[in-house]
């Protein structure tokens, strides 16, 4: 009841007691008041009590707290390790090292885990000049001019390789690229007409192709070289490009200076070695998707200190410079490998190069000059390879060799894959058997690689090219290509029950056969009837008329009697017996003296002439004995 209400029903005869009641309700309803007041403010309270205004178990919270902490200090920190298992083990390492206390063993887990972050930063660090150089292989290249470049498809392991094409006219030069698998055998080639001198390319794979970014030189209507532009076209095998081909594109190189190229695909970069008037070098990083985007953006430079001005070769990795200098024989400037860094421009390595050495410990012809370094990255370990050329040899005969810096792992990496791409034995499968010939090879010009291989009877059946298909299994040889890459194809047939058989014949770097020649053998020959026609008959049995070949010459023998009308065809040479050109001889007859002229024609038909005896009826039959030159 409010007090409001008790004054209402109030009368004078109780005034004095309904007062004291009025005030004592006051007292309470602002008692009442202010409790509400505070339960509210508990409620929206955002800070904790105090741990001594609550108590727990008889305790204060405050006082339940510094129990338990007493606790857990005698339990642990003044124990001595030994009747508590879970801090004993918690103090034992996976090799069974007890620790004085658990604060022990964790900074020996830090300690691990430093030396661990380490070592992996060591293993995947590289440097070069702690690494002996060893022989990688040597470039069949298409033309017979000096390596000037190489680099690696990353991808496939196709090495790409430069070289001044042969013939240049006055005023400007062209380059020929070589496509060659990673053991060097040529596998294809471009000419880039009017390009320059193929210093240095730059690889990019895009879209399952292979591009080049290369120097173009600009050739004014007389042919001399004006300038130079920095362009990107397509690799494609056994085209010649020129300025008007389709598939160049020509890209802002930033300055008005001679510039060549190379590129670091794995890092999206693209460096530009400027050539300044004073003949001194400056070497810019670029990213390859800002000069494609026209954003003219340097990461760093490098200048090139003047005693390593003579360039022979540039690569780059990351934010390192490798350059190779210096000139044949050192003669003036030594042959030496570099390392700049571009994040500040300074030399940071340099060492002398002398590999390239015969097996005699000389330079073929007392001749050396380096060409060309390449960087390869392997894409599935990150284990890296500096790879460097070098030529010797007389001119005329320049051996063009690759010599690797290679990390350990790259060392077994492309021991094993050049072993590969070499046979075990001499030409041979590891077991000492000869290869076999993809399937899908239809004509044996179009396989060039140097070995041996096997072809069972029935799959020389499917060689267009073959000289004998289907009458057995055949060897074919490959010999080493000579330094256009032509090779020189060999096959024996393998047959027990007839005398061996071998052709041979050349094939050239760009897949053009020469005519099968088959070598003479023995002069035992394996003889075949031969099909008569026209009323043409064998007198006897045992003197059928028959054929051999044997060396690229055929044999033929018998007593036939031939119709003695001039110009009948009596027999039919099957294909592979017939000559190139017709062959005409005289042979004997029988029944009188004379000749019969028998001619043997490039259709294979036998056909009998005239005669030149005593008495034309007196003749019975025919004797052949011919001896045929095939080509």
């Amino acid at each position: 009841m409010s007090v409001n209400l008790i004054k209402k029903y109030t009368t004078t005869k109780n005034q004095k007691f309904v007062s004291e009641i009025t005030s004592d309700m006051t007292t309470i309803e602002k008692a009442i008041n202010s409790v509400e007041t505070n339960i509210e403010s508990h409620k929206k309270a955002k800070s904790a009590h105090s741990s001594e205004q609550i108590k727990h178990g008889g305790l204060t919270v405050y006082d339940a707290i510094k129990e338990v902490n007493a606790l857990i200090h005698n339990l642990v920190l003044e124990a001595d390790g030994t009747n508590i298992k879970e801090v004993l083990m918690a103090r034992v390492n996976k090799k069974a090292v007890v620790f004085p206390d658990l604060k022990a063993r964790l900074d020996n887990s830090d300690s691990v885990q430093e030396e661990l972050s380490a070592a992996i930063q060591k293993e995947y660090e590289f440097d070069y000049t702690t690494i002996p150089p060893v022989y990688h292989t040597t470039l069949s290249l298409a033309d017979k001019t000096v390596l000037q470049w190489f680099g690696i498809d990353e991808e496939t392991g196709d090495i790409y390789a430069t070289q001044v094409s042969s013939g240049n006219t006055e005023g400007s030069e062209s380059f020929t690229i070589t496509r060659m698998n990673q053991n060097g055998l040529m596998l294809d080639s471009m000419k880039v007409d009017k390009g320059g001198h193929g210093t240095t390319l730059g690889l990019e794979r895009e879209g399952g192709k292979v591009y080049i970014w290369s120097n173009y030189d600009v050739v004014d209507s007389n042919g001399n070289t004006v300038g130079n532009d920095l362009v990107r076209f397509p690799y494609t095998a056994g085209v010649t490009l020129n300025s008007g081909s389709g598939g160049i594109r020509r890209y802002n190189k930033f300055n008005d200076y001679y510039t060549i190229p190379v590129t670091d695909t794995k890092n999206g970069l693209i460096a530009f070695r400027i050539k300044l008037n004073d003949g001194n070098s400056v070497v810019e990083l670029r990213k390859l998707s800002d000069v494609k985007n026209n954003i003219n953006n340097v990461l760093g430079t490098v200048t090139i200190p003047k005693d390593l001005v003579y360039l022979q070769g540039l690569a780059i990795d990351g934010y390192d410079l490798y350059w190779y200098t210096g000139d044949t024989n050192n003669k003036t400037y030594p042959n030496e490998l570099c390392r700049f860094s571009f994040k500040d421009g300074k030399l940071t390595d340099r060492i002398s190069c002398n590999f390239g050495y015969d097996e005699d410990g000389k330079y073929e012809d007392n001749f050396r000059e380096p060409e060309s370094v390449c960087f390869y990255k392997d894409p599935k370990t990150g284990k890296k390879s500096l790879l460097a050329g070098v030529v010797t040899g007389g001119a005329g005969k320049r051996i063009n060799k690759v010599y690797a810096y290679h990390s350990k792992e790259n060392a077994a990496k492309f021991g094993i894959d050049l072993s590969q791409g070499y046979q075990g034995y001499s030409l041979t499968q590891s077991n000492g058997k000869g290869k076999r010939l993809p399937d899908s090879i239809s004509n044996l010009k179009d396989y060039r690689k140097v070995g041996s291989y096997y072809m069972y009877t029935t799959e020389t059946t499917k060689l267009k090219d073959h000289p004998s298909p289907g009458d057995a299994g055949w060897w074919l040889n490959i010999d080493a290509a000579d330094p256009s890459g032509t090779v020189i194809q060999t096959l024996r047939r393998n047959s027990t029950g007839r005398d061996i058989k071998i052709y041979t014949r050349v094939v050239t770097n760009k897949g053009v056969a020469g005519n099968w020649v088959e070598v003479m053998t023995g002069q035992r020959l394996s003889w075949s009837n031969v099909p008569l026609k026209n009323g043409a008959s064998n007198p006897d049995s045992s003197n059928k008329l028959e054929y051999a070949i044997n060396g690229g010459t055929l044999f033929i023998r018998g007593r036939v009697n031939i119709p003695k009308t001039d110009g009948v065809v009596f027999a039919l040479l099957p294909a592979g017996a017939r000559p190139s050109k017709s062959w005409y001889e005289g042979c004997q007859v029988g029944g009188t003296t004379g000749d019969r002229k028998i001619g043997v024609l490039a259709s294979g038909e036998m056909v009998a002439r005239g005669f030149a005896v005593n008495s034309t009826s007196n003749v019975t039959y025919t004797y052949i004995n011919l001896t045929v030159p095939l080509s």
